[in-house]
């Protein structure tokens, strides 16, 4: 399969990054039949169309990524004591388990530092087995070290209209005990903080034709939350969900209710709350939520004392300003570097301060290794090979032909959090937008910032907006400016009104020291206002000072050598595999 299958013409030598071309299902009709409007993933060998939406993706391609395929031994002639765990603590019995293939053998256990005999979920997509989930006994589990990440049962999509969603493999087998076929599930379980939706990206246009999701997670908060974050990839109008009430899941309500409770849960979907209508009980589970676990008091940087002051937290604004020159990009984008770093936290960019993308690049890089781009202990081949590795496809930069204006960019973000789901934006800065003012610029300002709020909130996003002050004034004592403050962003006091944070950067040349003023912070529970103090190292760009290590951890001393490739955790502080052994 190709591009030209499709009649998408991509003509360019290059193998990576995105590509703009016309798109076949629109252009043709258009006035501007020659606006390049069909982005191309040529990473994913994915495609998606800004004008009409159409979207697709080479699926044969996707799965030439280098990853490890476990070998397949169709060994289903299970164990006795299998067999009877099966059927006597989950009710499944041996025909549901000769339909998925599922298989045992011994494997090594790093939870028990052994091999031990296992229970063996297969991941097959089509004929293929692509991962497998390992379960012992004693309830450790592991996936296959390297493989991809697919949904389990994935076969079963099909060309079904109405797919359910379980947390679980061994629900997914409980639905399809219960006559209900069209059921997938997800191969990492549920995290309360972060979930990594790698099986979801491969394949999300699969999802396009479905018209009902049905969402069947774990009644806990940790499956109420990748509840939460599906229903919000897929868009809430097509997704509704099962409460299995006093039950933990839904091969326990299974056990407890049998055939009859699987399939009243069917009969009484439950449905997002409509746009703006709620009532006490809409909010109930995440009411006790809170009462057992307190506020969400946001996520930390690793940049200590910035910790001391203020945590992030999704659906919200952080305005930054600052006079020109004092290092308000910079600044943010360490904010970025560390909020990956430390919470796995996607990002896009959208940054005329920082053109070109490449010296942009280069910045980032300099701030991860610890190191200059330039000089005699300037940044090896080998970690620059590493830092593109680790920001491809994590951080986004959005670049726009033509159309400049805060809808345009929001478009193109939406996208980015459907196909990749990104967690946090930069708007690098408010006066580098298309502005068209039909009113006061007050007025204009105070709805934009409005319907900036509105956006995030409803996409579950953190937006860092850049906005330069009007021009300062010099002290006449020192000769100093004063430092500024949200209410001195040019153009409207709504920029301290309507953001939810506001941070201040300021370089002091007295002393020397960058100096960062959080004038605001919405809520008392993530942090409090003051003022923290940052020398600026030339050679890295980073902002230092005594006691934070700014989520990095120190670079290790390497001789300059071209092909050293430095090992993940010496720049990233820890080793990012998103296929590392889960225990749930």
């Amino acid at each position: 399969m190709d591009y030209r299958d499709f009649n998408i013409e991509v003509n360019t030598p290059k193998t990576t990054g995105e590509y703009q071309t016309t798109c076949p299902q629109c252009s043709a009709d258009r006035k501007k039949k020659k606006d390049k409007c069909l982005s191309v993933n040529l990473d994913k060998n994915t495609w998606f169309c800004h004008h009409c939406g159409w979207k697709g993706g080479l699926i044969n391609k996707i799965e030439e990524v280098n990853y490890i395929k476990p070998e397949w031994k169709n060994n289903t002639n299970l164990s006795e004591n299998v067999v009877k765990w099966f059927e006597e603590k989950r009710n499944i019995n041996q025909k549901t388990l000769i339909d998925f293939k599922i298989t045992e053998g011994l494997e090594y256990m790093p939870q028990v530092s052994k091999e031990v005999n296992t229970i063996q979920f297969n991941y097959f997509r089509g004929e293929e087995l692509v991962n497998v989930k390992y379960r012992t006994g004693n309830k450790h589990f592991k996936l296959h070290k390297g493989s991809e990440l697919i949904f389990y049962n994935l076969n079963s999509l099909g060309e079904n209209k109405e797919i359910i969603i379980c947390e679980g493999e061994i629900d997914a087998i409980t639905f399809h005990q219960c006559g209900f076929k069209n059921v997938v599930s997800v191969p990492n379980g549920a995290n309360i903080n972060t979930n990594n939706f790698q099986y979801l990206d491969n394949c999300i246009n699969l999802f396009d034709d479905v018209e009902i999701i049905i969402l069947a997670t774990d009644n806990d908060i940790a499956g109420r939350k990748l509840r939460h974050d599906l229903a919000e990839r897929f868009g809430v109008e097509r997704c509704k969900y099962i409460e299995f009430n006093e039950y933990k899941d839904a091969n326990e309500l299974f056990i407890h209710k049998g055939m009859i409770g699987i399939s009243d849960s069917l009969k009484s979907l439950k449905s997002f709350p409509l746009e703006g209508v709620f009532t006490i009980e809409d909010f109930d589970n995440e009411i006790n939520d809170l009462y057992e676990n307190g506020l969400d008091r946001g996520v930390k940087t690793g940049i200590f004392d910035l910790d001391e002051h203020i945590r992030f937290v999704k659906g919200y604004i952080t305005t930054i300003t600052g006079i020109p020159g004092h290092g308000k990009s910079d600044y943010v984008d360490q904010i970025a570097i560390c909020l990956f770093n430390s919470n796995k936290w996607k990002f896009a960019f959208y940054s005329p301060e920082n053109k070109p993308t490449k010296l942009h690049f280069s910045k980032m890089a300099r701030k991860i290794v610890g190191r200059n781009w330039f000089g005699q202990n300037r940044i090896t081949v080998g970690e620059l090979n590493e830092v593109k590795k680790r920001l491809n496809n994590n951080f986004w930069f959005v670049k726009p032909e033509k159309d400049f204006t805060l809808d345009s960019i929001l478009k193109h973000v939406k996208s980015l959090k459907k196909m990749y789901g990104i967690d946090a934006f930069v708007i690098d800065a408010w006066n580098k937008l298309e502005h068209k003012y039909g009113q006061s610029e007050t007025k204009y300002i105070g709805e934009s910032l409005d319907k900036l709020g509105m956006f995030c909130e409803e996409n579950n996003l953190h937006c860092f907006l850049v906005a330069h002050p009007r021009k300062m004034q010099k002290n006449k004592d020192n000769n100093q400016y004063a430092v500024p403050e949200l209410y001195d962003i040019s153009g409207s006091s709504n920029f301290y009104n309507k953001t939810d944070n506001g941070i201040s950067i300021y370089r002091n040349f007295e002393t020397g020291q960058t100096e960062v003023y959080i004038q605001k912070v919405k809520f008392s529970h993530w942090g409090k206002t003051g003022c923290i103090f940052h020398t600026y190292d030339l050679d890295s760009g980073r902002f230092l000072s005594n006691d934070s290590n700014f989520g990095f951890d120190e670079p290790k001393k390497i001789d300059v050598n071209p092909n050293l490739y430095i090992e993940p955790k010496d720049a990233f502080g820890e080793d990012y595999n998103t296929n590392a052994e889960i225990d749930f």
